[in-house]
């Protein structure tokens, strides 16, 4: 089953729905004879049936995709991608007749064509890790930045992806990337799957409010003798 999540079936144009259907059995392989079996509402839930003794055979093509993008299965989970982020759904999963998760998918969201600007930098992202997939040399890392946009990066270190991995979705990273960045309406952001991540390190994730208790309680700094340190920061800060 391809499950489109936090999505109802009545809110994807049903051309849409046909798309992610053709790519889903182009991913499963057409070779297989996959079937359809139904939409099951389950955020959305393409169900799909494959000849038991081909099952082995779409699960390869499943395992292919996750690691080589180039191949024929990764360019239709890269369809798959692209759709999602036509339609703004952020997350989808690939379940086994048995309704486990093979493969967690993340909608890749189009740039804005107002714009061409691009530049080679080396720049720093920070954000939460969401995902890394791949086993060859060249490993995708899924980020989710401070402006909520979810970023794909190349990481070809194994023991700096493993260290990564240790934070996934446990607070925030500094990843510091080198490679092509494009300009949108927040900004410059790393292109997808072209910036490689040279270094990384975790960020303090302490609430600035108990950072200024903390310090409040050391005396003689002068914030132990303000009632309200926050609101002074904030006013100081011109946060009204």
């Amino acid at each position: 089953m391809l499950r489109l999540l936090d999505r109802n079936p009545d809110r994807v144009p049903l051309a849409h729905l046909g798309e992610y259907l053709q790519e889903f059995a182009g991913l499963l392989g057409e070779e297989n004879k996959p079937v359809f079996k139904g939409i099951k509402k389950a955020s959305i839930g393409c169900l799909a049936a494959v000849p038991v003794e081909r099952v082995h055979l779409s699960r390869a093509r499943i395992t292919q995709a996750k690691n080589d993008e180039s191949s024929k299965p990764g360019r239709h989970l890269h369809a798959i991608e692209a759709l999602m982020g036509k339609d703004a759904i952020k997350q989808a999963q690939i379940l086994d007749q048995d309704g486990l998760v093979i493969h967690t998918i993340f909608g890749i969201q189009p740039e804005p064509a107002s714009s061409n600007e691009r530049l080679y930098q080396e720049g720093v992202v920070d954000g939460w890790v969401t995902g890394l997939v791949g086993a060859d040399d060249s490993m995708h890392l899924y980020v989710r930045d401070n402006f909520d946009r979810d970023l794909r990066l190349i990481v070809r270190d194994d023991a700096m992806a493993r260290q990564i991995l240790t934070h996934f979705r446990a607070g925030t990273i500094r990843l510091r990337v080198r490679g092509p960045w494009l300009r949108n309406e927040n900004g410059w952001a790393p292109e997808a799957s072209k910036c490689m991540v040279l270094s990384f390190e975790p960020l303090d994730d302490t609430p600035l409010g108990e950072v200024l208790a903390t310090a409040a309680r050391v005396p003689g700094n002068g914030w132990s003798e303000m009632k309200d340190p926050m609101a002074h920061w904030e006013n100081i800060r011109g946060i009204h």
